[in-house]
């Protein structure tokens, strides 16, 4: 009878051990294989972190498409080279007919724009340069398509306003003799607002709101109403630029509306502006010649 009860035990035992261990042994050249991999991927690591150790301080990896530009200009700041590559991009996309990419690397570019507005970057008139000349590219490449043409003019304002962000008042409004309004100024037809009629050179409209238009001149908005504004600045709250003769003029912290009518700009400067322009082309066109830095342009 003991030796009955150790055998039961003994069957108890195996089958405890076998229900412990229920994973199946790895067969050897699994663990072969295994073994092989672990030790390739270890001397990849082991590669890497040395090459990574040896990289000269300061030297990161670009993407692909963006190589040659940083080879180019190598103190470009990162966030135009990733500006340049957006819009290398979308010429490619639209030249191929996949305008919906291009769209996106257009507002892409944008969307970069106006992230160095916010942040306060710097940037040379070369940047303004190139970037209206890739979007150039990328209009030509289909050019009869309306949505591409809202999103580059879209890019070209904010690259107007990127400019004008960077631009410094003149020195005559450093010292300047204020006539401040609170209420819209109504401008006469063949009339000309300048320094004489106003009182003085600056002309501040801080207190109203910043949607209220500073002038209000009549309201066809026509050249033949031969309204102009000479040898002033302005400053805050809104204006609309269209049906105006504006000639040595400075707005400045002013909200600038363009509803694609006429306009005359002669020797006009714009710092810390934001601009509200209509769709079209004449908007590309002005939006354009505020970014490239030109300061007159005459629409008809």
């Amino acid at each position: 009878m003991a030796h009955d009860i150790w055998n039961m035990r003994s069957v108890r035992t195996r089958r405890w051990s076998r229900r412990k261990n229920p994973v199946p042994r790895v067969p050897v050249w699994a663990r072969l294989t295994i073994g092989i991999l672990l030790l390739a991927v270890s001397g990849t690591l082991l590669w890497e972190g040395v090459a990574w150790l040896l990289r000269p301080a300061g030297k990161a990896t670009q993407p692909e498409n963006s190589v040659a530009v940083a080879t180019a200009h190598p103190a470009t700041a990162a966030w135009q080279r990733d500006v340049a590559s957006s819009l290398e991009a979308a010429v490619h996309e639209a030249g191929a007919g996949n305008i919906t990419q291009a769209e996106v690397r257009v507002d892409r570019a944008a969307a970069l724009v106006t992230a160095a507005k916010v942040r306060s970057e710097t940037a040379s008139p070369d940047f303004f340069d190139a970037a209206i000349t890739q979007l150039d590219r990328a209009f030509a490449a289909a050019p009869e398509n309306a949505r591409l043409t809202e999103h580059a003019t879209l890019m070209r304002i904010e690259l107007a306003q990127l400019r004008s962000a960077l631009e410094s008042a003149p020195a005559e409004s450093h010292s300047p003799n204020k006539v401040s309004i609170n209420s819209p100024r109504s401008v006469a037809r063949e009339s000309t607002l300048d320094p004489a009629s106003l009182g003085g050179n600056f002309l501040d409209a801080a207190r109203m709101p910043s949607s209220a238009e500073i002038l209000e001149p009549p309201f066809s908005r026509l050249f033949v109403d031969s309204v102009k504004v000479e040898n002033l600045t302005l400053a805050g709250a809104a204006q609309t630029l269209d049906g105006i003769h504006w000639r040595d003029v400075t707005f400045i912290g002013t909200r600038l509306r363009y509803q694609g009518g006429e306009v005359d700009l002669r020797n006009v400067h714009f710092v810390r502006c934001t601009f509200g322009f209509a769709n079209g082309n004449r908007s590309a066109r002005l939006a354009t010649a505020i970014a490239l830095g030109q300061t007159s342009i005459v629409i008809e």
